[in-house]
């Protein structure tokens, strides 16, 4: 690979992640409207990131981010299955 490969993979990879973080705010406004609509209880620890904590019906702690949609332990990912796994348990 040449030098001017590696830096437009580079800069491709910057621009992703650029438009990727600029979509969060929306991510987690989405989030919150979800979990209002569902009528669950939560905390958003960090509002940069969208992590939130929520109890499911039995109180285990489940953990979530809007920003990647990932859920602590999961595989899956998304707050639709982050909904699921809380009104489950």
């Amino acid at each position: 690979m040449s030098a001017e490969d590696f830096e437009g993979i580079k800069e491709l990879a910057k621009r992703n992640h650029t438009e990727r973080v600029a979509k969060t705010p929306e991510r987690i406004q989405y989030a919150l409207d979800q979990l209002a609509k569902n009528e669950i209880e939560f905390t958003l620890k960090n509002s940069q990131t969208g992590h939130f904590h929520a109890r499911s019906r039995n109180g285990k702690l489940y953990q979530f981010w809007a920003s990647t949609g990932k859920i602590l332990g999961c595989e899956t990912r998304g707050i639709h299955n982050f909904i699921k796994l809380l009104l489950r348990d």
